[in-house]
């Protein structure tokens, strides 16, 4: 019998590329994180070389910065 460790938990410093990202935390088209870095506005991320990566963490803030209170919304 073998034993099987356990999935750890996800932690904020894991790092995900573009894709990960959009499968597991923030649902956007490649083309918006595209857009996003080349512009600004969009979550902080690793540029290594070529490649993209965005930590866990840093996705889950850049979300909950840019929560809106429904009352502000409709101007109340």
């Amino acid at each position: 019998m073998t034993h099987r460790a356990s999935p750890s938990p996800q932690d904020d410093n894991d790092l995900l590329t573009d894709i990960q990202a959009k499968q597991q935390e923030l649902p956007m088209s490649l083309a918006w994180y595209r857009r996003k870095r080349i512009f600004g506005g969009g979550p902080p991320f690793i540029r290594v070389s070529n490649r993209i990566f965005y930590r866990r963490g840093d996705l889950r803030q850049w979300v909950a910065a840019h929560a809106v209170d429904r009352c502000q919304e409709v101007g109340q």
